[in-house]
Formats: C-alpha cells, sequence, structure tokens
C-alpha cells in the first residue's frame, strides 16, 4: 500500500479475531518499530510480545482500575462506557519500555523526554507495519503503568511508552475524519 494511504487508513481497532499473529508478523512489527529515530541512535525501546490470556488479563485488570480511578476522580462520563474486554481478548499485546537513560542530550537543556519520544515514534512505525500487514492495533494507554510492571516483571528504572494491541480486526474499523493542520509560519498565532 503507498505510504499516504497506508497513514490515512489506519485506524484503532478494538474488536479483534482470536486468529494469532504469526511469528514472522510479530518480527516484522518489531523491526519496524527498531527503525524509528532515537538520540544518539541509542534505541532505548524494548518489547515484550504477550500472548499469555493470563497476563492479558493483569493488563485488561490494570485498564478496569484506571477507568475506576477516573471515575473516583470525577473524570469525563464517557470514560466508564470505555469497553475492555477487547483487552483480554486480543490475541497480541505488545508492549514497549523504554530506557530514561538512554534519551540522549537532552537532560542538559531542559528536552528530558528523548527516550519517550523515540518509543512514541516507535510505536506509529509499528502501528503502520500492523496496517501494511492487514492487522488491525491500538495504542493502548489507559492504565497506570505502576498497575502493569509487576504484571510483566518490568524494571521500575524503565518506563512503559504504551501497549500495542494487534490482531486480525473482526470488524471494519471506521475512524473520525481530521482536522486541516494548523500551520503558523514563523510565529505562533492564535
Amino acid at each position: 500500500m503507498a505510504f499516504k494511504e497506508l497513514v490515512k487508513n489506519r485506524r484503532s481497532c478494538r474488536v479483534f479475531m482470536d486468529t494469532p499473529v504469526t511469528g514472522e508478523q510479530i518480527e516484522a512489527i518489531v523491526t519496524a518499530g527498531q527503525w524509528a529515530p532515537s538520540p544518539l541512535n541509542q534505541q532505548p525501546f524494548q518489547f515484550i510480545a504477550v500472548t499469555d490470556p493470563k497476563l492479558r488479563a493483569g493488563i485488561q485488570k490494570a485498564g478496569m482500575a484506571a477507568k475506576q480511578a477516573v471515575a473516583d476522580q470525577g473524570g469525563p462520563g464517557w470514560a466508564q462506557k470505555y469497553p475492555m474486554e477487547f483487552v483480554g481478548t486480543c490475541p497480541l499485546i505488545l508492549v514497549v519500555v523504554s530506557d530514561p537513560s538512554l534519551g540522549g542530550l537532552g537532560s542538559y537543556f531542559n528536552q528530558p523526554h528523548g527516550a519517550l519520544q523515540s518509543a512514541s515514534a516507535c510505536i506509529q512505525n509499528m502501528m503502520l507495519m500492523a496496517a501494511e500487514l492487514g492487522l488491525g492495533s491500538l495504542w493502548f494507554t489507559f492504565f497506570d503503568p505502576d498497575d502493569v510492571k509487576p504484571v510483566l516483571s518490568i524494571p521500575k528504572e524503565l518506563e512503559i511508552a504504551g501497549a500495542v494491541l494487534v490482531g486480525t480486526p473482526a470488524a471494519e474499523t471506521k475512524g473520525p475524519s481530521r482536522k486541516p493542520p494548523q500551520v503558523h509560519e514563523n510565529l505562533f498565532h492564535q
């Protein structure tokens, strides 16, 4: 698929078939992520391929706890309607972790998030590759990272950039259109 079409047609998927994602597909997705730009080419990201139903259920439980935290703190009502069942039934969750100590030189000049920014670019590459392979994906962050780290034995010093849910879509995914970009010439104007 042409890149322009790939970018426009990629949509978040929340309904997956139970068809397993193949090892070749996982390798292609993770390799695409590995080619994301990173400060000083430090490649601060690592991947956890979660296929075990008990571990997926642990991530889903963390999502349910986050949903309850939103309600307890008077957050938006729509959040209570957000389904979480798909997290436990998605055939593959690729958790992307980053090492903040590998964020380049930004900590010297008020740019301390290089590793997380790089991991975010990594996730975008992964989702585009999943779309190229005909798979659906979702960048899932509706959880407290401190609830997911023990589930997957992630060391405290690493950060979770997100969980990429991947699988064969069970329904056509349609998304909202995009607003026109706001490009300011030379100076920011409102």
